[in-house]
């Protein structure tokens, strides 16, 4: 199993009111709360608001060969 997770990251340094970026992730656990406790240890991302959307198709895990246990980022975007 693996679950797209949503990252709301408020950079330091921008002003105050600026607009967050969203960082978009598949983490491969079988539980949600554990992908997302994964997620909270990196040091960028600990004071995020992390949302889980949805669990990964098997083909999009496939395709991407992602393994167990494994982060993949999916890019970062302007909120």
């Amino acid at each position: 199993m693996a679950w797209h997770i949503i990252a709301e990251i408020h950079p330091v340094g921008r002003e105050s009111g600026a607009s967050p970026f969203r960082e978009y992730f598949v983490v491969a656990m079988t539980q949600p709360e554990h992908a997302v406790e994964s997620l909270r240890m990196r040091k960028d991302l600990s004071e995020s608001k992390l949302t889980v959307v949805g669990e990964a198709t098997p083909a999009f895990i496939e395709n991407f060969n992602i393994k167990e246990d494994e982060i993949f980022s999916a890019g970062l975007y302007a909120a």
